[in-house]
């Protein structure tokens, strides 16, 4: 192995599941040679909330003051917070971003100490899709989405390679490895991947390894899974239909895992990425949900909803001083970013709320913790390494798509409860709710114990379980940002 600064590459996958990841897509663990973290846990339930973490090393609430549009400083003076790329630019690194998530781009300054890649910028698909949003009528809406999938999506399959709604990992793979042949060694490549985020629309091959109640083309099911989660818990559909719905997030995680495996392999053989020399990170910003009635909700809105399905995320980190194996232990990526600069030697800035770490082992964590910001307030959540839990979340009422209406309007559709529950490998169970105002709490000796345990520590450490509510709102400009991503139910 030639002798050069080792490369990084920050492999970020939108909307993965820990369960998913290691029932379908144990070879890319097997690939990357590195540590598995099998309890590991994102700081948000979704991408806006966790990018903070991902970029910085903290959480959202430490970005524009905890308000809903979180939106980093111009610079680092402007909000005293150092990102990533940032410490890696400064030491010499040249530092890539690529993803068509708008959340990653400039509009929300998260390109800060990015050089090249491609941040935030929509493909024409999803551009398309926007307009269709704009409509203002959910009649129109629907008719629309349907032409839009059912229609345009059949002609494009005949005249274009790559039509995906959002840009293939393929695609981000090729440019990667180009640009990777112009230098040796000093690189941090950052994908955020995608793929397997709504409206899922996996490959004909792999879904038709799947079995479905309904016969329905790629197409169909990115139209159904759209429909779906972007309406509050997909009203009006069968358990059947989100079943299928579910296998075709399962078939585009399956293509994901082959589309990662190939590159890593590529990755090794060209010596950019050297097991027990470079860095590499897959792990994803959140998870997805599936269970309507025990989450109420769909996917991974209405924000927040910090069920373990949404949480819990695949972890595997290749370090040059980590001999290749598993860990169980509690883990949580606010220790990420620290640990990344240390595995390369690079200054861990002050801003950071997480810690460096020498030893993998030395990542578990009796408690982590959870933060994100809805359009009224920010809520918080703790969970014990014995899987007890404790947290807030906001569940809409609104029955149909929020195209129009007041904030006022959408608010009063939205009800806020604290939860106490216990999480285990594949269920997670209610051990008690409440209303966010109400002042009951629980009658049962170990529950009430436990409450109490977890809320002082979540106190003393993040706050309340819900914050104050926000004098400002959603900004014109956020609401875009999150149209762009397919959701226009609630957002206001």
């Amino acid at each position: 192995m030639a002798e050069r600064q080792p490369n990084i590459f920050m492999l970020t996958v939108d909307s993965l599941r820990a369960d998913v990841y290691q029932e379908l897509m144990e070879d890319v663990t097997k690939t990357i040679r590195g540590v598995e973290f099998t309890t590991a846990f994102a700081t948000a339930s979704n991408t806006g909330s966790s990018m903070p973490t991902l970029a910085a090393g903290v959480f959202c609430d430490r970005v524009a003051n905890g308000e809903p549009n979180l939106k980093l400083g111009e610079t680092s003076g402007k909000d005293e917070l150092t990102t990533m790329a940032e410490s890696l630019s400064d030491a010499g690194y040249d530092c890539s971003l690529w993803s068509d998530n708008v959340i990653f781009g400039s509009e929300r300054n998260y390109d800060r100490g990015f050089d090249d890649g491609r941040a935030g910028t929509p493909n024409w698909k999803k551009r398309a899709q926007k307009i269709i949003q704009r409509t203002g009528s959910d009649r129109l809406f629907n008719v629309c989405r349907w032409a839009y999938f059912n229609v345009l999506g059949r002609i494009e399959e005949k005249v274009i390679s790559d039509n995906n709604y959002y840009i293939s990992a393929n695609t981000y793979h090729k440019a990667v490895l180009d640009s990777l042949e112009q230098a040796s060694g000093g690189q941090m490549h950052w994908i955020h991947y995608m793929d397997v985020h709504h409206p899922f629309e996996p490959p004909t091959e792999y879904l038709e390894t799947r079995s479905l109640h309904t016969d329905r083309t790629s197409s169909e099911l990115a139209e159904l899974s759209s429909q779906a989660i972007i309406q509050n818990r997909g009203k009006g559909m069968t358990d059947e239909d989100i079943d299928d719905i579910e296998q075709a997030y399962l078939a585009a995680c399956e293509h994901l895992r082959d589309q990662l495996v190939s590159f890593i392999e590529t990755l090794i053989d060209r010596d950019h990425y050297v097991p027990g020399h470079d860095v590499i990170v897959l792990t994803a910003d959140h998870g997805e949900g599936f269970d309507r009635d025990r989450h109420g909700m769909l996917g991974h809105t209405p924000t927040p909803a910090f069920w373990d399905d949404l949480v819990h995320v695949p972890l595997v980190v290749g370090h040059p001083e980590w001999e290749e194996g598993t860990i169980d232990c509690q883990v949580s990526q606010i220790d990420l970013v620290p640990t990344i600069l240390r595995a390369v030697d690079v200054s861990v800035p002050p801003s950071v709320d997480g810690q460096a770490t020498a030893l993998p082992t030395e990542l578990c964590r009796e408690h982590v913790y959870f933060t994100a910001t809805g359009p009224y307030r920010t809520y918080h959540g703790i969970r014990s390494n014995t899987g007890w839990k404790l947290f807030s979340d906001r569940i809409s009422d609104s029955e149909s798509i929020e195209l129009t209406g007041s904030d006022d309007d959408q608010a009063k559709q939205d009800h806020e409860r604290i939860l106490l529950t216990t999480a285990g490998k594949s269920t997670e169970t209610i051990r008690f709710e409440c209303q966010l105002d109400d002042k009951t709490r629980p009658t049962d000796g170990d529950e009430r114990e436990k409450w109490r345990i977890l809320r002082q520590q979540l106190c003393d450490t993040k706050g309340e379980v819900a914050t104050r509510r926000f004098d400002a709102m959603l900004s014109d400009e956020t609401v875009a940002q999150l149209e762009q991503l397919g959701y226009v139910d609630n957002i206001r």
